[in-house]
Order: C-alpha cells, then structure tokens, then sequence
C-alpha cells in the first residue's frame, strides 16, 4: 500500500462558472429525468434477450437501433447527412426492433469495424548455423522455448542476421548507448535482429545511475524494442541475464504465455508499427552462442563493470521465425444524435455526453471467472446504466436547447479496448475537436452506497471539476476522487489524451462486475436517476456559460491531497453508515 503524505497545496482559485436558478424550461428537462422511464430501459438493455449486447453481435445492433430510436423520438438530429432524415416518424416509431430494420437507423450510426485477432497454431523460431559446407537448423516451440510480445496482428515472416546489442538501453545523457561498437562508432542493424540482455547494467549497486532512475528504457522491454526500431531492427530477441538466476520463461512471463490464449481486439485505422520481442528460452540461448567464440557471462561483467558497450554481429548464424494470426473483422457502431445550441455564436462549440453501451456478451472475452464462459452476462450495471442515463439526458436537453451545440454518443466497443471512443476522437470525430469544449461520460452508475459518487477526469482541470461541485449542491452527493481506473479506463480517455476537459460520473466496483450477476435487480435506481440529474446540470452549466473550463493536468502532489481526503471522508462514511446499521 502506498503510504500518503500530507501535502499543503498553493491555493488556485478556479474560474468562477456562476449557475443561476433554473428556468422554468430548463427546470422541466431536470425533471423529466424519471426513475421510472430508467427501469424500463435498462429492463430492455440489460434483458436476456439481449445476451449481453457483445460488440458486432445481432444484441449489439439492436440495443443500438433501440437507442437511436430513443434519440430520433426525442428530437436529436442524425449526424450522417447522407442518410434519411426519416420524415415518417411511424414507420421509426412502429417498426420492431428487427435487424432487417437496421437501415433505417444510419443517420445515428457512425458504423467502423474492429479487426478481431488471435495467435495461430502456424508459428517457428529457429536457429541457422552455417559452417564451412555444412548447414544446421534448430526448431523451437512457441510457449515453451520462446513467449511472443507484439502490439501488431500483422502476419511476418523474417530470416536475418544477428547483432547483440547488450541491454539495449541508449541513454546518451548519461553517456551510455549499447547501440555502439567498443571504438565509439555506431553498430549498423538495419534489417537485422537485435539481441539484448533483460534488465540494465549494475542492478545490485544501489547508487548506480540506473537504479536511481529505473527508467523504462531500463526495464521495459517494448520501450527498449523502440530504440530498436528507430534504427532499423527487424525484431528483438531478449534473453535472460547469465548473471541472475531466473526461472523458465513460462514462469517468469506468466502473463505473456496467457496473453495470445484470448482473441484480443484494435482498429486497423490505428495500427501502428511495431517490433516483435521474443523472449528466448535458457535452452535457446545456449544455442545461439555455442560455437561462436563469446562468453556471455564475461560480456555482460565487462559492461556492468565499466559501463561500455560490448556490442558485436553473432557470426555464422541467423534466426528464421514465422508470427501468424487468424483475423477477422467485426461490424459495429456508435449511435450519435445531435442538439444544435441555441445561441448564434456559442452553438458552434460542442459538449460531448458519452457512455458505452455494449457489454461481454456470453463472456468470451473480458469475463472476471473463465468458468461462466457461455453464460449471459447482462452488463446492467455496466454499462446499461449508464446508457440510459444518456437517454434520460437526450430528453432532457431536447426540452431546452443550451446555448452550446451538445453531442450525445452510445459509445460500442468500449469492453474492447475502449475502441468506440478511440474511433471517434482519433479516426473520426463528427464535430472539431478543438470545437469541443468538454466531455462528460457515465459509466457504472447504479450501485454501491447511494450517497457516494467518484468522479474522474478532475486530475485534469480545476475548472470542471468546479462546476460538478456547482451542479451537486442541487443534488447532494459525496464527491470522491481518484486517480489511475477512473482517468482512462473508460471512454472520456481518448478525451482527455486529447486535452479535452472531461468528467466520468463513476458509482464504483462490486462483486458482479463483468460476471453474470450483473443484473437489474441490483441496482439502485434512484441512483441513477440522480446522477443522471448531476451530469444533467453539469452539462446545462458548461452548455450555457460563456467562459468554458480549461484542460491542466495537475501536479502529482495535488492529486495525491485530492486522492487522500476523499479516502478519509469515504471511511468516515463508510464507519457512520456500519454504525447507524449495528443500531
């Protein structure tokens, strides 16, 4: 457990977002936030019927169409302008939800497609040794003599040569670079495997420069692969330190051996090149230096001891290996809906109202016990409680349009890799970016103590988490903060990677999530509907002041005083309620 330290902080006063009372209007779309109409749409979203509303399934599709139904009964205007502009509302209104209907829906859907992928059964490592007229190939199998780390899905094949390049660490502000000849030149791998040493030089001196700073570059092998890459490596082969004693590879990579047991999912727009590491078993690497002259064991002391590079081409051998993946790709779709502002100037800027709507379906993927694979798991918590709050907030804000232009976004795919969000604030965002002056997301709202409420996104601006603060004195919750989870863990973090004021509206975790007792009987709806309430403010204040709230990242040691008195205050009040129970 991290020890918290008491921490005075500067005080900043944080711009003043002054709310007056609501209008009679405004008051209305506060008060058509109901209970009610929130149990009857989660008693569709989260049904069994649905089967967990898994992304590019038929559920999937449908939850959307009855979303964008949800959003065209309301008044919200389709984003896609090359769609119907659906002038018979009946045929909308009337038609099951049928996903022979499904086109009718286009102009709320924003449709992309996931590129799903899991390792074949069709790979090899092997060791070339070439020797007068002599030629000698050694096969490895995957799992047991090498792991694979790889944050591509794209098929390769590569035979090339050798260049051990010691730990692989280029740190020239401290005068080291493995990627140097003994004389000071520059060691060539272009088109070349690297190989490097896990770990970094003098790990036992606790004064080294190394252990004072334990960078990355240090320690992380895909951020060494980077150094790699920038000059021009083919692939990265990473072996054990003869200087330790460390286990099997399949005991030390637990988590790499597990890692390509799943299908695991991505964009293809945003594919990006990348390295493979291979983690080379003991039995592998005795091979790959046997018969060429070099004694690892003194390479390695030579550059712990002085700190120089021991860099040199492996002579007479090369690797041939083979990264297969069996892929496919997976429809799915955001359902957007749009309420233009009502001031002439300010309605170019956009308040983005966000939460995912899709969930693990029969568990094949992101299920918290692997044995409850093939069991529904309805997600009412997560998130068709948050799904229905953006609905009650799509009425509310159609009773009365704010000045500000507001984008309401059922985000798919966000159990995949938070990919609906990723698609639409780096692939294709429907409204300018730096016309969006904030996003607020809600996502697990019902449940746990009813006066209790996290909120994320405040580690990055004074301003709107002011304004959440603003809103709830006409609400009533405790506020909590917190860091890590509910900064980027859901769909307001493609948000704020691109410094876009956000707020995640977060009841917290239980025992059910992502298993199937997920379920609507849990939840507190009256939770719900007030938060749903909160972000309904928070959105009016951000949609009708003039002066909007700025992104700044705050210092750790704020957030470290934000973080610990909202521990203290969630203990005092979770002490009161035990007392107030025992009583």
């Amino acid at each position: 457990m991290i020890k918290l330290i008491a921490i005075i902080i500067l005080f900043i006063p944080p711009v003043c977002f002054s709310q007056a009372v609501l209008s009679t209007e405004q008051q209305t779309g506060f008060e058509s936030i109901s209970s009610e109409e929130i149990f009857s749409n989660i008693s569709f979203l989260a049904s069994d019927s649905l089967k967990g509303r898994a992304t590019g399934s038929d559920e999937n599709l449908i939850a959307g169409m009855f979303i964008a139904r949800k959003f065209y009964e309301y008044g919200l205007e389709p984003i896609n302008s090359t769609a119907s502009k659906y002038p018979h509302k009946e045929e909308l209104l009337n038609e099951s939800l049928d996903i022979k209907n499904s086109n009718i829906y286009n102009g709320y859907f924003q449709k992309f497609n996931l590129k799903k992928s899991s390792l074949s059964n069709r790979n090899y490592l092997s060791i070339n040794e070439k020797r007068n007229e002599t030629e000698k190939t050694i096969n490895y199998d995957f799992g047991i003599d090498f792991l694979l780390q790889y944050n591509s899905a794209k098929n390769i094949k590569v035979t090339a040569t050798l260049v051990f390049v010691g730990y692989g660490i280029v740190d020239e502000a401290n005068g080291y670079n493995d990627y140097k000849n003994s004389d000071g030149s520059i060691i060539d791998v272009r088109n070349k495997i690297v190989v490097i040493v896990d770990g970094y030089p003098q790990e036992n001196d606790t004064t080294s420069i190394f252990n004072k700073k334990r960078k990355a570059a240090y320690i992380n092998p895909r951020t060494k692969s980077e150094a790699a890459l920038e000059r021009g490596a083919l692939a990265v082969i990473l072996i054990s330190s003869p200087i330790k004693t460390d286990p099997p590879i399949s005991i030390k990579y637990e988590k790499l051996t597990n890692s390509f047991e799943r299908e695991f999912f991505h964009l293809p727009e945003l594919e990006r090149e990348s390295l493979p590491v291979i983690y080379a078993s003991k039995s592998f690497t005795s091979e790959l230096f046997n018969n060429t002259g070099i004694k690892l064991l003194e390479k390695i002391k030579h550059i712990d001891s002085t700190l120089t590079p021991a860099s040199f081409t492996i002579e007479n051998k090369s690797v041939s290996f083979e990264i297969n993946f069996d892929q496919s790709l997976v429809p799915t779709q955001n359902v957007l809906g749009f309420i233009e502002g009502s001031d002439p100037e300010l309605k170019e800027e956009v308040v983005v109202i966000g939460a995912h709507y899709d969930h693990i379906g029969l568990g094949n993927y992101g299920a918290m016990d692997s044995s409850q694979k093939g069991e529904i798991h309805n997600g009412a918590d997560d998130n068709a409680s948050g799904t229905c709050g953006l609905i009650e907030l799509a009425e509310a804000f159609s009773k009365a349009k704010p000045k500000r232009s507001v984008l309401f976004i059922a985000f798919s795919a966000e159990e995949n890799g938070i990919l609906g969000s990723r698609y639409y604030a780096y692939v294709q965002p429907v409204k300018p970016l730096d016309k969006t002056v904030a996003m607020l997301n809600l996502d697990m709202i019902g449940r746990n103590e009813p006066e209790l409420l996290w909120i994320g996104g405040a580690f990055y601006g004074d301003d709107i988490k002011s304004i959440v603060e603003e809103a709830n004195e006409n609400i009533g919750f405790e506020l909590l903060y917190n860091v890590g989870l509910l900064n980027f863990a859901s769909d307001q973090g493609p948000f704020l990677k691109k410094e876009i004021p956000s707020i995640f509206f977060f009841a917290g975790l239980h025992d059910d999530y992502h298993t199937p007792g997920d379920d609507i009987e849990k939840l507190d709806i009256k939770k719900i509907e007030k938060v749903s309430k909160l972000a309904y403010l928070t959105g009016r204040i951000i949609g009708d002041t003039k002066i909007y709230p700025k992104y700044r990242a705050l210092s750790m040691d704020e957030k470290t005083a934000l973080v610990k008195e909202s521990l203290e205050r969630q203990r005092k009040i979770r002490i009161e309620t035990e007392k107030t129970t025992i009583n």
